[in-house]
Formats: C-alpha cells, structure tokens, sequence
C-alpha cells in the first residue's frame, strides 16, 4: 500500500506540474529555458535533503539511469509543455497512456510476469492513446483557435494529424525511458537518482535552451513576476519525482510505473477547472479508454 500511495503521489506531483509548467510557457519566455530554469529550482530543493542525508552516492553504475532519465525528461517536458501552451492539456492522456505501456513492456521483458489483466491494460492504453491523439487536431481547432492570436498554430507544434501522433510517440517514449530509468537508480537510492536526474535535465534543457535562444539565453529568462510559478512547478516535480523513486525501491516497473502514468488526470482536470478546456465525444473516450488502460496495469499484483 505504501508503494501505490507513493505513485499516486507521484502522478499529482507530475500532473500538476505539467500543467503548470506549461500554463507558464505562454509567455514569451521559451520552453526549453523554462524546464531549464524549473529544474535548477527543483534540483535546489532536492540538495538540502541530500546534505541532511550526509551520505555519498553509492558506488553503483545503475545510479547513471539518472542521467539518461534527465535526458528523457527534457524531451518529455519540452513536448507536453508546448502542447499545453497552445491550450491542449488533453494530449498528457495519450502520452501518459502510451509511456506506461512502453515502459510496462520494459517490465515484462525484464522478468514482470504476463497475465491477461496486463494484457488488456496494455491494450486499452495503446488504443485510447492513439484514438485521443488523433483527434486532437480537430479538437484544437475547436477549441482553441479563438485563444491563438497572431498565428495560424490552433494545436500541437507542426500541423495534421500525423505530426499530432508522432509528437504523442516521442514524448511517450520519452516518458518510457524517464519511468524505465528512474526505477532503475530509485532501487540504488532515490534521493541521489532523484538529484543527479534533476541535474541532467537542468544540463540538458540549458543547452537546448542556449541552441534555440542562438547563445542569448540571458535575454530570455523570465522575470520576477514568474518565478512564485516556476518554483511551485520544481517543487512539485521534485517531490513527485522523489515518491516516484521510492515506491520503486520496492515496487515492480510494471505496477509503480502504471500508477504513477496516470499524471494526465490531475493535468486535464487543472485545464478543465482552471482554463474551461473542453475535449471532443471521441477525444474524451480515447482519453477514458487510456486512462482505465493506465488504471487496470495499476491493480495488478504479483
């Protein structure tokens, strides 16, 4: 029980500050630099804990997944903030969906046992992700084309229902690395993993920030009035992170994984609540379908 009360943690930690991060990338501040800046703070508020802790890292090479889920984390936040910014929360479904059956397949591969409960959780995600992502394009233009000033982007970045998939896909595999790799070095320690993550992507999104902001980084940090937002993103992707590597410490890829993909509820309930988002008949039963796909792999027992 301590384990799935730690990935429900993680899945609100993770839901809001999706929501919030990509609620604060409406402004003109880039994407990149506000995962940079994000996961500075929430690396921040990560030391305190590890200097309290006062031990070293541990002398394990799978404390390294860390750096390889930072990676993944960039490539996720990087999508899914952009996505929201444009006024779509609803595609955190189909990713969330799709990187809990990639990263569920993971487990199996790894040794998690196959049973016909994972069987249909894995089939149900893969469908409800994929029908919610292909009609977001036509629900964007529904439903956000009055909110676009200025340009004739009514959805995700690109147009079409293909890009719409493929950006779905690459951030679901992203999220698949990032679940898979965490686990991984959450079993080693999670309060290291947790760090050294949040440092790979405050690395990783400050590059990318300093390629697209063509070496001007400087002039596109966001100011002042930002800051109270971004610092309640870090903090809720620090904490979500850290109960999303100790539940792993004793819970299976399969299980923990699933319960904590299930981020996409607190995201679109914040973009229903907070920014009267509305999603289309089939949309929304995508969204049903690959959240309960999400909810059954989280009901399965060893």
């Amino acid at each position: 029980m301590i384990v799935i009360l730690l990935a429900v943690i993680a899945a609100i930690g993770w839901g809001a500050a999706d929501y919030f991060g990509g609620d604060a990338s409406r402004a003109d501040t880039p994407v990149f630099v506000i995962v940079a800046v994000t996961e500075f703070l929430g690396t921040l508020a990560v030391v305190p804990v590890l200097l309290a802790r006062g031990t070293l890292p541990p002398d394990s090479p799978r404390l390294l997944f860390s750096v390889l889920a930072g990676v993944a984390v960039t490539v996720e936040l990087g999508l899914i903030y952009r996505a929201i910014s444009l006024g779509n929360a609803f595609v955190s479904a189909p990713v969330g969906a799709l990187g809990t059956a990639i990263a569920v397949g993971v487990g199996l591969i790894g040794g998690d046992p196959l049973s016909v409960t994972v069987a249909a959780g894995l089939v149900l995600a893969v469908v409800g992700g994929g029908a919610s992502a292909w009609v977001s394009p036509k629900a964007n233009a529904s439903t956000t084309g009055s909110q676009t000033t200025g340009s004739s982007t009514t959805g995700l970045p690109g147009s079409g229902a293909w890009r719409t998939a493929a950006t779905c896909v690459a951030a679901a595999v992203a999220v698949a690395v990032m679940l898979s790799s965490l686990h991984a070095a959450g079993q080693v320690d999670p309060y290291w993993a947790t760090g050294i993550e949040h440092l790979s992507t405050t690395v990783s999104a400050g590059i990318a920030a300093l390629i697209g902001t063509r070496g001007r980084l400087r002039q596109h940090l966001p100011g002042r009035p930002e800051l109270p937002k971004l610092g309640l993103v870090a903090l809720l992707g620090a904490g979500g992170d850290l109960a999303y590597t100790t539940a792993s410490g004793s819970g299976a890829l399969t299980i923990v994984s699933a319960i904590s993909s299930l981020y996409p509820i607190p995201t679109i309930t914040l973009g229903l609540l907070l920014a009267g988002q509305r999603a289309t008949r089939t949309q929304s039963f995508g969204i049903a379908l690959a959240l309960l796909g999400a909810a059954i792999l989280g009901t399965v027992t060893h």
